[in-house]
């Protein structure tokens, strides 16, 4: 089902460029004073077209206090634990019952999706984080609906003391990011490799997760 909504997504980009021609034709002068309106207005999780370059600016800072606060209590586990290569990530999960990531985390193969389609690689990474919270509110043990949103299991997630409140908004920032693409920003590759770059450190902390998170269980 996730896969065919990232198909529907790469479906309606390639259509875009056809239709708004057409309707810049048809519709030039009206379409005009739209944009002019959409500038101002907020988008899916109170980000505007203005303030998406700083968000990700918002998202580094966080970055920033998420390594730093994770840092030593990682060294410590590392010493005890050792951690699952990237390769073995969905083996991983499936024999802990929780849901495969299409990609295997690597999130690298979003990079090179950014290459040709910026907006599609978000879409991706969204549909990753949505599977990340999920199965770590499986691996909590916390009761979610089906269809919860992400910021709902997020708060779960850190009122249950799973993940950190810095962990939280980064991940909230993200997410609004790659919302803010799917309802029609136009991210450049820079911008969505900055925002797959910061959040390799998430999966980077959800495969430590992985990797000791059952030792007791």
């Amino acid at each position: 089902m996730e896969i065919a909504k990232i198909i529907l997504e790469y479906l309606k980009v390639t259509i875009w460029p056809i239709t708004t021609f057409i309707l810049l034709l048809i519709f030039k002068k009206d379409i005009c004073k739209i944009l002019m309106r959409l500038k101002k207005a907020d988008l899916p999780g109170g980000i505007s077209l203005e303030t998406f370059p700083e968000q990700i600016e918002e998202a580094k800072s966080l970055l920033i206090e998420v390594k730093e606060e994770k840092k030593e209590e990682d060294k410590l586990r590392k010493q005890i634990y050792a951690t699952i290569p990237l390769t073995e990530a969905n083996a991983k999960m499936i024999t802990l019952g929780l849901a495969p990531s299409p990609s295997g985390l690597e999130l690298d193969k979003y990079k090179q999706l950014a290459e040709r389609d910026p907006n599609l690689a978000l879409a991706g990474l969204r549909m990753e984080l949505e599977i990340m919270l999920k199965n770590l509110a499986k691996g909590y043990k916390i009761n979610i609906n089906k269809r919860a949103s992400t910021t709902n299991i997020t708060k779960e997630l850190k009122e249950k003391n799973a993940i950190t409140k810095n962990q939280s908004d980064l991940i909230h920032t993200i997410i609004n990011l790659a919302n803010a693409a799917v309802h029609g920003v136009k991210v450049t590759k820079s911008q969505a490799n900055d925002i797959l770059q910061i959040s390799e450190t998430l999966r980077d902390q959800y495969i430590n997760w992985l990797s000791w998170g059952f030792t007791d269980k």
